[in-house]
């Protein structure tokens, strides 16, 4: 461990507060239980580790699983909330309600004194390269109100990503609007997603953005305590990533939000994969006509 790390831990007391960790689950049944082994040995710097997890729209014995661990674990809780939302509310609707559901959790039953940091962490093995290193990285720099994860594969979070330059909108509006004009969809892709997604050096310095997520963020708790709420649909009634709309109204509020180069979770995911060699050469095959 680096100087900066021990200094982290002792100088800051990391090693004398307890966190939380947050996040929405879905069909975890069979990686929910390594995940918090990942999740708990990177974080175990930390005095204790609390666990708030909301399930929605599982089909497997996800809360089954969940109901285990908490008999188990005397820190752990959790919240389904189902499949009851309508057959025709939006994905993003959905998210947005999942992650609302942790904020009434943490402003109802955790004292922010307490607990300084929060962290929200992706589940099904999203965080798989976390390590306590790269995490600690994140207190070099006490310049933070928010700080993101980074993958040491190309940066896949694109849809959750605002930065006035490198994704000043909606990776997928844009992609919308580029189809009007370019007949073959990998062309489109390459415009507004392909390009977006940048292999970031861990050396690299930190990045900051008005939103971003990459399946790992710590918030300072005062951040989540606030009269905010993630929302699923913009002012127009369109889908859009329910942490842009919550991260703007941090922003509003005074938040920095960064993402720190250093702080790998992972190397590829299911979007990043998506623009591989082999992926890209299937859709290419299946859309050569649209070349004509």
């Amino acid at each position: 461990m680096n100087f900066k790390n021990s200094h982290a831990i002792n100088g800051l007391g990391l090693n004398e507060k307890p966190v939380v960790v947050v996040g929405v689950v879905k069909n975890i049944e069979k990686t929910l239980k390594k995940d918090i082994q990942i999740l708990s040995k990177a974080l175990g710097f930390f005095r204790e580790i609390h666990w708030f997890l909301v399930e929605s729209e599982s089909n497997d014995k996800s809360v089954d699983i969940l109901a285990e661990i908490k008999k188990n674990n005397d820190n752990f809780n959790y919240k389904s909330l189902g499949s009851s939302m309508k057959n025709n509310t939006n994905r993003t609707e959905i998210l947005a309600a999942a992650r609302n559901a942790y904020l009434v959790y943490l402003r109802e039953k955790v004292n922010q004194n307490e607990f300084p940091y929060i962290v929200v962490a992706d589940f099904n093995l999203l965080n798989n390269k976390l390590s306590h290193n790269s995490i600690l990285t994140s207190w070099s720099n006490d310049n933070w109100d928010v700080v993101t994860a980074n993958q040491s594969g190309p940066y896949y979070d694109i849809w959750a990503l605002r930065h006035p330059l490198w994704a000043p909108n909606d990776c997928w509006e844009h992609h919308r609007f580029i189809r009007n004009y370019v007949r073959f969809p990998e062309s489109a892709l390459t415009f507004a997603i392909r390009s977006r997604m940048l292999r970031i050096n861990k050396k690299s310095n930190w990045i900051r953005v008005d939103s971003s997520f990459g399946g790992f963020a710590i918030y300072k708790s005062q951040f989540l305590f606030m009269n905010n709420y993630y929302e699923g649909l913009d002012e127009k009634g369109k889908m859009i990533c329910e942490h842009v709309t919550f991260h703007k109204k941090l922003t509003e509020n005074g938040a920095r939000i960064y993402i720190n180069p250093a702080m790998i979770n992972t190397k590829y995911t299911d979007h990043s994969r998506q623009i591989t060699f082999w992926p890209t050469l299937i859709r290419f095959i299946k859309n050569l006509k649209k070349l004509v």
